[in-house]
C-alpha cells in the first residue's frame, strides 16, 4: 500500500506540474502532437495535417475518436513490404521451435519462459521487417540497439543461471512470471530499438552516458556486497534514480525542449532496467543462504515445497525483482522523467534569459 501511494502521489505532483501554464491545446491535441515523432518520415506531414484537422473537430467524444484513431495508425501502420512476413516469420518460428526444444531437454522450467519469448520476438521481427525502410543508422543509435540486445541477453542469462544452479527456483507452475517476464523483456527490448524513430542528436548521447555510467555504479554497489538490498532501496534505487533525472534533465536543457528530455528518460529505463536486474539476481547467486533470518520465511518456508532455503528465497527474489524492476519501479521513473524535463527545461529558459545580462 506504501508504494502504491507512493506512485499515486507522484503521478499527481507531475501531473500538476506539466499542466501548470500550458496553453497548446486540450489532451486530444497534445496526444496527437506527441505521436507525430514516432511515425515513419514519409508520414509525419500526414501527421501534421491530422494535428490541423483535429482543430476543426468540434465536441469531447469527437475529439477523442479523432485521436484514437491517429494513435491507432501511428501504433499500427500498415505494411511496407508485406512480402518480408512469410520468410521473417518462417525463420522466426524455427528458432523459436529450436529453443523451445533446447529449454524441454537443458531447463524444463523455463520451456514456457523460452518459447514465450522466441515467439513474441519472432512477431516484433517479421512486424519491424515488413515495416522497416531500412533507414540508415547513426553511431549513438546502433550503440543503443548494441546495449539494448547485451542487456537483454544478460537478464536471460542470469536466469537460465539460476535454472542450472537451482532448478526449483524457477519453477512456475501457473506460468503467470514465465510469460509476464518474457512480455517485458520483448516490450522493453522493441522500444530501445525503436530510439531510431523517437529520438533525436540529445536524446541517444545522454541515454548512453546515464545508462552506462548507472551500470557501472550499479555492478560495483551490488556485485562488491554480500547481500542483495531490501525494502525502499531495493524498490527506487539511488543509482537508477540519478541516471533517469540526469538523462531527463539534461537532455532537455540541451535541446531546449521538455519532450526530448522525457524521451532521453524513457531510453534510459528502458536500458537499464534489464542491466539493473541481472547485475541484482548475480549478486542473490552470490550469496549463500544457509539459513533463513526472516520470521515470515522460517514459517513459510516448511510449507513451500522448495528442497532447500537457497531455491526458496531465489524464487522470491526473481519474482520480486520482475515486479519491481520492470513494472513498478519504471513507473517511478517515469514520473521522474517527466519531472526531470521539465526542469530541465527550466534551467535552460533561467539560462537564455540571464545570458544578455552578463
Amino acid at each position: 500500500m506504501p508504494v502504491l501511494l507512493l506512485i499515486a502521489s507522484m503521478a499527481v505532483v507531475a501531473g500538476l506540474w506539466l499542466r501548470r501554464g500550458r496553453s497548446d491545446g486540450d489532451t486530444p491535441t497534445r496526444l496527437v502532437t506527441a505521436a507525430i515523432p514516432a511515425l515513419p518520415a514519409h508520414r509525419r506531414e500526414w501527421g501534421q495535417a491530422m494535428v490541423a484537422e483535429l482543430a476543426q473537430v468540434h465536441g469531447r467524444a469527437q475529439r477523442w475518436r479523432f485521436a484514437a484513431g491517429v494513435l491507432r495508425v501511428v501504433l499500427f501502420p500498415p505494411p511496407r513490404h508485406p512480402g518480408r512476413a512469410l520468410p521473417v516469420a518462417a525463420a522466426g518460428v524455427t528458432a523459436a521451435t529450436v529453443a523451445t526444444i533446447a529449454a524441454v531437454r537443458e531447463v524444463p522450467n523455463l520451456s514456457v519462459f523460452v518459447a514465450t519469448l522466441s515467439l513474441l520476438l519472432c512477431g516484433y521481427a517479421t512486424v519491424a521487417g515488413t515495416r522497416s525502410a531500412r533507414p540508415r543508422r547513426s553511431l549513438p543509435h546502433v550503440i543503443v540497439a548494441a546495449i539494448a540486445v547485451i542487456a537483454a541477453t544478460a537478464a536471460v542469462a542470469t536466469v537460465l543461471r539460476v535454472a542450472v544452479t537451482h532448478p526449483a527456483a524457477t519453477a512456475d507452475p501457473t506460468h503467470v512470471f514465465s510469460v509476464l517476464f518474457a512480455a517485458l523483456l520483448t516490450g522493453y527490448l522493441g522500444f530501445a530499438l525503436a530510439a531510431r524513430r523517437l529520438s533525436d542528436g540529445a536524446v541517444p548521447w545522454w541515454a548512453l552516458a546515464a545508462t552506462l555510467a548507472s551500470g557501472g555504479a550499479w555492478a560495483l554497489t551490488t556485485l562488491a556486497t554480500s547481500a542483495v538490498p531490501d525494502g525502499v532501496s531495493a524498490f527506487l534505487s539511488p543509482v537508477a534514480t540519478a541516471a533517469t533525472l540526469a538523462a531527463a534533465i539534461g537532455a532537455s536543457a540541451t535541446a531546449a525542449d521538455r519532450t526530448t528530455g522525457v524521451r532521453a528518460g524513457a531510453l534510459t529505463i528502458a536500458l537499464s532496467a534489464p542491466l539493473h536486474f541481472a547485475a541484482g539476481m548475480t549478486a542473490q547467486l552470490r550469496v549463500h543462504h544457509d539459513t533463513l533470518t526472516n520470521p515470515y520465511d522460517i514459517a513459510a518456508f516448511p510449507h513451500s515445497g522448495y528442497p532447500d532455503a537457497a531455491s526458496y528465497l531465489l524464487s522470491d527474489a526473481i519474482a520480486g525483482a520482475i515486479l519491481t524492476g520492470f513494472v513498478l519501479s519504471p513507473i517511478v521513473l517515469g514520473v521522474l522523467a517527466l519531472l526531470g524535463a521539465a526542469a530541465g527545461t527550466r534551467l535552460r529558459q533561467l539560462g537564455t534569459r540571464s545570458a544578455p545580462g552578463r
